[in-house]
């Protein structure tokens, strides 16, 4: 046999490595915000296809939806478990809208914790932590609600949270910006930890935002799922009365880079960064 014909044997680490990207990657994320404020409009843009039904009607209670999808980045498959809470925020009450929410998360981490302490463990037994938490925002112009301030200081001590700014294309430039500062303020003064996406942003800095990376965050997006042809090229799109919004375009919202950060340079990082 020449040399040039030799059977390349795997290692054992490389079978499980193609184990693991046959089975591809997963992400659990929470997304939470009053109704109206885009969440579903959000999930389908983002997975390309009808995840959740929009334009319901507020729920007369609170729940708790579990919805998957199969997103597919660079040729790998992203599985996605996304866990919706209908109704946070909606009442004159919201007492225990936060406490519904923590108690789903710590449960997930019970359960963890469980599986991690059998002596044999179940080949089938899946992470259900939640990585990350979105946080949808009504640009109100007046920072965070006393219900945001609430939740978002119990939810950054057991997940990565990430503030996410709702329905921007309701938003001039100067409101956007003014919004970004006012939720920043508080979320400062408060001390509110959100999920740090420095080292993502260096790495795309070139490629998206050159000189601009410190305003992104609160991420300020606008959602759709239309499709339209622009200068031969097709885009993902929001139609409005005066306008076309082109949503991966990042001069005319932050989706682009949000979904990139999610999806790509900050995926493992968001498992990792979600401890037992």
């Amino acid at each position: 046999m020449s040399a040039s014909s030799k059977v390349h044997v795997l290692t054992a680490e490389e079978i499980r490595q193609r184990k693991f990207l046959k089975r591809g990657l997963f992400l659990n994320i929470l997304v939470l915000g009053q109704t109206g404020t885009g969440k579903a409009t959000f999930i389908n843009t983002l997975c390309d296809e009808d995840i959740v039904a929009t334009n319901r009607a507020a729920p007369s209670e609170l729940n708790i939806e579990q919805h998957t999808a199969k997103i597919y980045e660079g040729g790998t498959q992203i599985n996605l478990d996304i866990t919706m809470i209908p109704g946070f925020g909606d009442f004159i009450d919201n007492k225990r809208a936060t406490s519904v929410v923590i108690k789903h998360i710590e449960t997930q981490f019970d359960n963890m914790l469980d599986e991690e302490c059998k002596i044999q463990r179940s080949k089938k037994s899946r992470d259900s932590r939640i990585h990350a938490a979105l946080y949808f925002i009504r640009p109100t112009g007046k920072g965070l609600r006393e219900l945001d301030i609430h939740c978002l200081k119990l939810l950054s001590g057991r997940c990565n949270v990430i503030p996410i700014i709702s329905k921007a294309d309701l938003m001039t430039a100067d409101e956007c910006r003014l919004n970004k500062r006012l939720i920043l303020r508080d979320i400062r003064n408060h001390g509110i930890k959100i999920y740090d996406f420095t080292m993502c942003f260096e790495d795309l800095e070139d490629e998206f935002f050159p000189g601009r990376l410190s305003e992104i965050v609160p991420f300020a997006v606008v959602s759709g799922t239309d499709r339209m042809i622009i200068d031969k090229e097709e885009f993902k799109v929001r139609k409005l009365p005066h306008g076309v919004v082109r949503v991966d375009d990042p001069t005319h919202n932050d989706f682009l880079i949000l979904r990139t950060c999610l999806l790509g340079a900050s995926l493992q990082d968001l498992k990792e960064t979600t401890h037992i």
